[in-house]
């Protein structure tokens, strides 16, 4: 009997002692980095398929990532499964089924995405400071999110005085250093540019009409953005979204990589549907997740299918939306005219919406939004049109497309909403 006890005790140490290495060298992997909270799980509690999750899931954050190079190489040096680099290789597709980002017309090659170096200092520029330009910066000042905010606007007197008014606030939130000028040297080695200016609809004024009277004027803010900050990611506000960033990409010509410029699109339309239902639910803002696709305006896209509550989809399987559904998405159309009707225009969401892809960008957060970017090729879509769909964001912009999975339904309105927008952008687009 003492034998017995003394093999079992040793073969209890001999586990204990084979646990603690094995968790050594666990730590030394790249596992615990992503995933600290598993660092205490024993080795003999992990299934093959969630050994090979873990892995897989250092992938996505060392794709074609600077940062990543010392997560892949730990991978590779202690990864002994045969299937590793097909699951290295798949990662995209498992997870994410995410697209590079695609050049504003289909006879542009391709440009390889500059990594750069940290981005240090953080600055950024509005060009445009009305409602919406004064909005985004003001949220940015309160959330610091960069250290350097720069103003730019035709009206000098006015935006002297926003500067003075924001700067005289001062003591009362981080420090940031706000500069203010009707010539674009103010912006001079920006790491973000948030464009907001463009011209307002006349009463009786055609879409088409607008679109070219803001034709005009991106041709002129474009040239001297990129003179200045030809590295900048370039985030376009200005209405129509998606147009005005099809616009001002191929504006700014091939030399820019495909995903620099990017519009807020729908980032605004899909904070709302969020909101609307937290609102109903009586649940956190937060605790909602989900996306509006295609247009910002009036052919936008709820994605039903992708809106969770708590991790909860809100439609069963195979459930189409209801009428009370239809109505939400109609408030959340309709809400930009209803703020407008009652206080002349809308600053203080967009201006938060703003700030939000501020702090993706200039952060490197890799955040997943609905921006707007150029989606030929996607769900059937053969034109040059740019739409909201859900992007990685980082500091060069538009990082990967997410290929969202839609119902049939959901593909046919994302379908009419690109039909609707080419069918004003192509008047104007071999003019460009």
């Amino acid at each position: 009997m003492a034998s017995i006890i003394s093999n079992q005790a040793l073969a209890g140490r001999a586990a204990t002692l084979a646990m603690a290495a094995g968790q050594r060298a666990l730590a030394n992997s790249t596992v615990p980095r992503l995933f600290a909270s598993t660092t205490s799980i024993s080795a003999r509690a992990i299934p093959t398929s969630m050994a090979k999750a873990m892995f897989t899931s250092t992938s996505f954050l060392a794709d074609d990532d600077s940062r990543g190079n010392d997560l892949t190489s730990d991978a590779a040096a202690t990864s002994t499964s045969p299937d590793h680099d097909t699951i290295h290789q798949n990662i995209h597709l498992q997870l994410l089924q995410s697209k590079d980002p695609i050049p504003y017309s289909s006879d542009i090659p391709m440009t390889p995405m500059n990594e750069g170096g940290p981005l240090g200092h953080k600055k950024v520029t509005v060009v445009g400071c009305g409602q919406v330009g004064m909005g985004i910066a003001f949220a940015m000042l309160n959330q610091t999110t960069a250290g350097t905010i720069a103003l730019v606007d035709q009206n000098a007197t006015k935006l002297d005085g926003e500067a003075k008014d924001l700067e005289q606030g001062s003591a009362f939130h981080q420090n940031v250093r706000v500069l203010a000028s009707d010539t674009y040297a103010v912006s001079q080695d920006s790491h973000l540019v948030i464009i907001t200016a463009g011209a307002a609809q006349n009463p009786g004024e055609s879409r088409l009409n607008l679109v070219s009277r803001n034709v005009e004027i991106m041709k002129s803010i474009i040239p001297n953005v990129l003179t200045f900050s030809p590295h900048a990611a370039i985030c376009i506000v200005s209405n129509p979204c998606d147009l005005m960033t099809a616009v001002a990409s191929k504006i700014a010509g091939p030399s820019v990589p495909p995903g620099r410029i990017f519009g807020s699109g729908t980032c605004l339309d899909s904070s709302r549907l969020r909101s609307l239902l937290a609102k109903r639910l009586q649940v956190d803002g937060q605790a909602v997740s989900g996306f509006v696709m295609g247009e910002h305006g009036d052919t936008s896209v709820p994605v039903w299918s992708s809106v969770r509550v708590g991790g909860v989809p809100i439609l069963k399987t195979d459930e189409k939306p209801s009428p009370v559904h239809d109505a939400m998405h109609a408030e959340v159309v309709d809400s930009a005219y209803d703020i407008i009707q009652r206080k002349g225009y809308t600053n203080w969401s967009v201006g938060l919406t703003g700030a939000y892809i501020g702090k993706a960008v200039l952060d490197d957060t890799r955040a997943i939004m609905p921006v707007s970017t150029c989606v030929r090729g996607m769900h059937g879509i053969e034109d040059d049109v740019f739409l909201s769909i859900p992007c990685v964001m980082g500091s060069h912009g538009v990082r990967k497309l997410i290929d969202l999975p839609l119902t049939d339904l959901e593909i046919d309105q994302f379908r009419n909403s690109a039909d609707t927008l080419w069918g004003i952008q192509k008047d104007v687009w071999d003019e460009i």
